[in-house]
């Protein structure tokens, strides 16, 4: 195994999902297929997740929207957190769930509206909007 390329998905898990209490997908796959989920991690992590033509904070913010029109309760968690952990402002994020009202409906929007409320409690970070 390329030890360069998991040394990136190490660094590049680390650095989105940090503050995900219970871990990501992964830890789920590796129950399943401990090779196949290496295999998957390497390339969403190590290769798609860590390239630079977009910022993190773009990747993310995109990341989000599509979880939240598809409705991803479990996705849509670990990515508000990974969009926090690299800088999205909590005012970027609300926007962009607000903005998935035209492609998904309100539904969508106020379930994950719901998700990140749940995050920003969890990390400490809620705060009532007057």
């Amino acid at each position: 195994m390329d030890e360069e390329l998991r040394e990136k998905t190490k660094k590049t898990a680390e650095m989105l999902f940090h503050t995900l209490k219970g871990g990501t997908g992964f830890e789920l796959w590796k129950k399943f297929d401990k090779n196949l989920a290496r295999e998957l991690s390497m390339f969403f992590t190590g290769k798609l997740y860590s390239r630079e033509v977009i910022s993190q904070k773009q990747r993310e913010l995109c990341a989000l929207a599509a979880l939240t029109v598809l409705n991803r309760v479990q996705e849509i968690r670990a990515h508000i957190h990974a969009a926090l952990n690299v800088g999205a402002t909590r005012q970027e994020v609300t926007e962009v769930i607000f903005q998935m009202v035209t492609y998904g409906g309100m539904p969508v929007v106020v379930d994950a509206l719901t998700i990140f409320k749940e995050v920003l409690v969890e990390r400490g970070e809620w705060e009532e909007q007057a």
